[in-house]
């Protein structure tokens, strides 16, 4: 007699059943309501898995006892005391069948790639970022309900509510999301939000309803609509990158799953989010899943019955695809369309970017400034290096020094990719001399006493590279900015 298992995905929004072969192939399928128990009970959650369940049952025309093994795949399962609440549960619903609870996100990774080996970022009415590594080490961030995680759909529907309102009492600039939402809801008036908001059968799933309207209006470039989806997309990359650090993934080539309906249905939001991730961790590869999180829970159930994962994915490891400092923002492709106000407005937040991503990293600069401080204490000399705008950046702040803080001129100084006529006038290559960086660290004859700080938008320019190599094998002290 043939053998099958089942395959549960439950979330905040559904439930999806999956009954499957020992083919690995996909035999039935049920859908109900939401099964999150924080959200909808324990009994509605147990509703929800057993519709779900019988349904794929009956489109399979499989009796239950042809099926082998099962896989729960609920959110909260990696919280001990939500996993042993649901392990009963199942044991429960499916008495005498052998099976297991996992995270809801572990199963999304597998549907994404057919291997537990990568990561998975899910956005749909929560969030969550989720992977594991070769030696199955798991990491996590997010995951923290509607209420705590930025991000998500219920994050967006609830910021746009708040920009909606704001606006209305002049806190903020004009925007069409307050005209949108009104529209969407069927309300007459802003003020008419507080009695929606606040009603009591209000629920999150609600609240995410909005958030397509949202990334309807920043595609257009309202303002505080992309101020709104860029924010979130930040929080998605840095839960991301929070998680892949700890796993030690980013060294090279490593799969991420967009999963979860708002990164699956909304292409812009898929992208800007990719963006935001590419920029943090240029080796992601951020892909679409080759299935979904019940297929994925279906295949773990499986791998218990000793029929091992298989990657379904390949990953490019090729170098051009690793860098995205030199592509396009996505948020300025049609740049030569928009109007002034909406030009201006892009510039603002993308300074607003770029000082939020200085935060995780003031540990580190706290650390380089003691550093250089100690070296300069006993006669050492602070170098910038750099090469085009970031050069001369390096180069006004070692001009700004002697005046301002009484150094000598020799004390702060600045080497330039092209020598000194490169601070006026673009000297097109000399930024890929890497030579030329070797050899202006020499001509100042550095010793273990100097700091050498590289500028580099790229983290990779040539020139930066070959000072700070050098710099490092003559004991000095380098700083890569």
């Amino acid at each position: 007699m043939e053998r099958y298992v089942i395959g549960v995905d439950g979330g905040a929004s559904k439930t999806a059943a999956v009954i499957m072969n020992e083919r690995g192939e996909e035999v039935g399928r049920g859908v109900s309501g939401s099964s999150n128990y924080h959200q909808v009970g324990l009994e509605c959650t147990k509703y929800a898995l057993a519709i779900a369940i019988y349904d794929a049952e009956t489109q399979a025309n499989v009796k239950r006892s042809q099926i082998a093994a099962a896989t729960f795949a609920l959110a909260g399962a990696d919280r001990p005391a939500d996993a042993r609440l649901l392990e009963s549960l199942r044991a429960e619903m499916l008495s005498g069948m052998p099976g297991q609870v996992v995270t809801d996100a572990l199963a999304a990774l597998v549907g994404g790639t057919g291997t537990r080996c990568g990561m998975v970022l899910i956005a749909g009415t929560g969030m969550i970022a989720y992977g594991e590594n070769d030696a199955g080490e798991q990491a996590r961030a997010g995951g923290w309900g509607h209420l705590l995680d930025h991000g998500s759909g219920y994050d967006l529907g609830q910021e746009a509510l708040r920009a909606a309102a704001f606006a209305s009492d002049g806190l903020n600039l004009g925007t069409s999301l307050d005209a949108k939402i009104l529209k969407f809801l069927k309300l007459g008036r802003t003020s008419d939000l507080i009695n929606w908001v606040y009603a009591p059968d209000r629920s999150p799933a609600d609240i995410a309803s909005l958030a397509p309207i949202v990334l309807e209006a920043a595609e257009a470039h309202d303002l505080a609509a992309t101020d709104i989806v860029v924010r979130a997309a930040e929080a998605l990359a840095g839960a991301v990158t929070a998680a892949a650090r700890r796993l030690g993934l980013g060294e090279r080539p490593f799969p991420l799953v967009l999963a979860g309906g708002l990164l699956q249905t909304n292409h812009f939001y898929r992208r800007v989010t990719a963006q935001a991730v590419r920029t943090r961790l240029p080796h992601a590869r951020p892909i679409l899943p080759q299935a979904d999180a019940a297929v994925g829970a279906a295949l773990l159930a499986l791998e218990t019955l000793g029929h091992p994962l298989k990657s379904s994915t390949e990953v490019s490891a090729s170098a051009s695809a690793a860098w995205s400092s030199e592509q396009r923002n996505v948020l300025t492709e049609d740049l030569d369309l928009l109007s002034t106000l909406e030009i201006v407005g892009l510039m603002h937040l993308e300074d607003e970017r770029a000082v939020t991503a200085v935060r995780p990293n003031l540990p580190a600069i706290a650390q380089a400034v003691d550093a250089i401080a100690s070296r300069m204490r006993q006669g050492g000399r602070l170098i910038y290096v750099g090469a085009g705008t970031s050069g001369r950046l390096g180069a006004l702040d070692a001009s700004e020094c002697p005046p301002t803080f009484g150094t000598s001129p020799d004390q702060v100084i600045s080497l330039m990719a092209g020598g000194e006529q490169a601070f006026t006038r673009a000297q097109e290559g000399a930024e890929d001399d890497r030579s030329a960086g070797q050899k202006d660290i020499v001509k100042l004859e550095v010793g273990p006493l100097d700091s050498i700080v590289g500028i580099a938008a790229s983290g990779r320019t040539p020139y930066v590279a070959g000072a700070l190599t050098e710099a490092r094998q003559r004991g000095a002290l380098t700083v890569a900015l």
